[in-house]
């Protein structure tokens, strides 16, 4: 029979050599009323970032193992053999787009950026992340390039674009092509028309009037950044 969360998380904490749970939560930054609810069962999931947290003084432990019981339980113990075409269990496969888009002035592609590489991340740190494990080919990675989202996102920062939401649908950040340019920008409708807003003051925003509106194309939505941190406002 499968372990509880909370039989694992005494298990790790005894393992590791913490008599007391009040000891390992000082240690590991989080409160003790957290973990004993955590270890008693009051709280039913653990959070990826209380598993970071937790994870630093159960080092032998995996993660993924912590949050939900899947794969080994040691990070020495070998995962299971997978092809290259199935993903391993407790991570999720997002699609790599050919090409960059630009947070500067613009880079010019053929055409949207394709397929041409895959990457596992584990399924923890997308809920953590962007709060939702997406379907199949929903959510894609493109690299940014340019400092004019700068600080929201960095010059090679990956960001995560949801390539359903081929259409404006509130202000926000979009992967867009404008005029042949592939481009990360902030969208917001105004009464003017639509304003391609970049976050760094150095860079000047555009705006599309009524009549030119066609001229831009949504490729997706941009729900976050680096696959290591979310901007809320995304």
């Amino acid at each position: 029979m499968p372990m509880s969360l909370a039989q694992r998380l005494t298990l790790a904490r005894t393992e590791s050599g913490f008599t007391e749970a009040a000891e390992a939560a000082r240690k590991a930054g989080v409160t003790p009323s957290a973990l004993y609810q955590l270890e008693d069962g009051t709280t039913k999931s653990l959070s990826g970032q209380t598993a970071v947290k937790l994870g630093r003084i159960y080092p032998e432990f995996r993660l993924e193992w912590l949050i939900d019981g899947s794969g080994p339980q040691r990070r020495d113990d070998p995962l299971p053999s997978a092809s290259y075409s199935e993903t391993p269990p407790g991570y999720v496969r997002f699609r790599v787009m050919e090409g960059e888009a630009s947070g500067g002035y613009g880079v010019v592609n053929d055409d949207f950026p394709e397929v041409v590489q895959e990457m596992d991340v584990a399924e923890w740190q997308v809920r953590s992340q962007i709060g939702f494990v997406p379907e199949k080919d929903r959510v894609k990675l493109v690299t940014v390039r340019g400092d004019s989202m700068y600080p929201d996102i960095k010059n090679g920062d990956v960001v995560m674009v949801d390539v359903r939401r081929e259409f404006f649908d509130g202000d926000g950040i979009y992967l867009i092509n404008l005029n042949g340019y592939t481009l990360v920008k902030r969208l917001q409708m105004l009464p003017d028309g639509l304003h391609v807003i970049s976050t760094n003051a150095k860079y000047r925003s555009q705006v599309i009037p009524p009549s030119d509106i066609e001229s831009i194309h949504v490729a997706g939505r941009v729900l976050g950044a680096a696959l290591m941190r979310r901007a809320e406002e995304f």
